[in-house]
């Protein structure tokens, strides 16, 4: 099923679907949908940004000690200290 839509939209906004089309050559619907789609995920799909990060696979692709949230500024200390030291 499609819906028509009709609204009123200020000049300001005009332009930016304008630029917007230049820019992607999307058709007036297609800036439309787009637009509609990132809404409602950013709005809708309420996810945390830590889950946001954890879902790009960034968080835990590395390993390192198991205490280092304990410890990194120690180990920070002692490699600046290394460094500094050569």
């Amino acid at each position: 099923m499609t819906a028509r839509l009709n609204a009123r939209i200020d000049a300001e906004l005009s332009r930016k679907i304008a630029l917007l089309q230049e820019r992607t050559g999307a058709t007036v619907t297609g800036v439309i949908k787009e637009s509609i789609e990132r809404y409602y995920a950013a709005t809708i799909t309420n996810v945390s940004a830590q889950e946001a990060v954890r879902k790009t696979g960034f968080v835990g692709c590395a390993s390192g000690p198991a205490d280092l949230a304990r410890t990194y500024k120690a180990r920070l200390r002692e490699s600046l200290r290394h460094k500094h030291n050569r």
